[in-house]
């Protein structure tokens, strides 16, 4: 028997891999001789490098890097053997400072190190990282240059505030290898570049900051958006989902034709999650993904699709109501939601021994079902 095991994170509790093992453990404990395959899941935030080297054999390089403070970091990226270069934003391009003052600086210095190591497919997830510069730092580190009325060179590096000043861009300093570099980026957070749907604009209360702070800052990614329109005739603010990483989309949208792309997409370029859920006997996924997190479609809504498609038995284990709702409407065998309100605190052990709970009851009935059929 053919088990498919794809579980996505649960709110920062346990990971997608932890799930895994957990429901893995769970099914080959009841199902003698079970064909267990997993898929690990990632979302704009969290595990992609974890998710894909799992699936994918392939180098991970260190070096030390910027965070959006501009404090010394390390930075881990991975290139894997079939030449996808995976960079995870999150994991170094965090600040503590006022979020004007912080920079994309150092994700350019991870694109720059990947570049020496003849990175020609960059993936990069733009989810959950600290800055909101418009990648007007990132474009720094690889090569763009910034000035003001008087011609003197911006340095980007102290932050958004810089942004007001700018009145020439001269990208000619752009490294010339990012021309043949085909860019894909992950989010699963809907949002232009500035506007009221821009992400500081549907963000600003995480960041313990106030609607007022929020639009200026909003405005100062506006503004670097009408400098690339007179400066480069870019046009930034109509780039779907542009707003990712704090307009880091928009802008290598409109440089290099950036693909912009959510997490479930990928996921189904890595795996090929349609093949798999077509020769699997039975499916078990889940996921505790916030609903306040606003992620547009999670990898598991694409799951439920396919089981329904394929006719397939399968089993969703979730913490949150809107997701439960979710799966019945789509056609899910069976539902397990873990919390009525998710808590604010929880063990990943306690967490791992409930998933683990409701996967081997809902195997019971299950193969009670199989036996009547006999």
């Amino acid at each position: 028997m053919k088990v498919l095991v794809a579980m996505d994170e649960f709110n920062g509790i346990i990971s997608s891999y932890q799930a895994n093992r957990y429901v893995e453990e769970a099914v080959a404990s009841q199902i003698e001789k079970a064909d267990i395959v997993q898929v690990p899941l990632f979302n704009g935030r969290h595990e992609l490098m974890d998710s894909v080297f799992l699936w994918q054999s392939g180098t991970k390089y260190r070096m030390t890097t910027h965070d959006a403070d501009m404090q010394e970091v390390e930075a881990v990226y991975g290139i894997t053997d079939s030449g996808m270069t995976v960079i995870e934003g999150n994991l170094f391009l965090k600040g503590q400072k006022p979020i004007n003052e912080r920079t994309s600086y150092g994700l350019g210095e991870v694109i720059a190190d990947a570049l020496e190591n003849d990175a020609t497919h960059i993936v990069i997830s733009l989810g959950g990282m600290g800055s909101f510069d418009g990648g007007a730092g990132m474009l720094q580190a690889l090569g763009a240059k910034f000035y003001d009325d008087e011609a003197q060179e911006i340095d980007l590096r102290q932050g958004s505030y810089k942004l007001k000043y700018i009145r020439k861009i001269d990208i000619s300093g752009l490294e010339p290898k990012l021309n043949n570099v085909r860019f894909q980026l992950m989010s699963d957070f809907d949002s232009k570049i500035y506007g009221k749907n821009s992400e500081i604009m549907q963000t600003y209360e995480t960041y313990g900051i106030t609607r007022e702070n929020a639009a200026e800052i909003d405005n100062l990614i506006w503004y670097l958006s009408e400098m690339f329109k007179s400066e480069l005739k870019l046009v930034l603010g109509p780039v779907q989902r542009g707003g990712a990483g704090g307009g880091i989309a928009a802008v290598l949208n409109a440089l290099y034709n950036a693909e912009i792309m959510t997490s479930h997409e990928l996921v189904d370029q890595i795996t090929h999650l349609d093949a798999l859920i077509a020769q699997a006997d039975l499916i078990i996924f889940g996921e505790g993904i916030n609903e306040a997190d606003q992620i547009l479609e999670t990898t598991t809504v694409r799951l439920a699709e396919l089981a329904t498609k394929y006719n397939k038995p399968s089993i969703a284990i979730c913490a949150t109501d809107d997701k439960f709702d979710l799966f019945e409407s789509i056609g899910v065998t069976a539902m397990f939601n873990t919390f009525i309100e998710m808590p604010e605190s929880f063990t990943d052990f306690k967490m791992g021994i409930q998933i683990r709970h409701y996967t081997v009851q809902a195997i019971k009935l299950l193969k009670t079902q199989f036996d009547e059929n006999k």
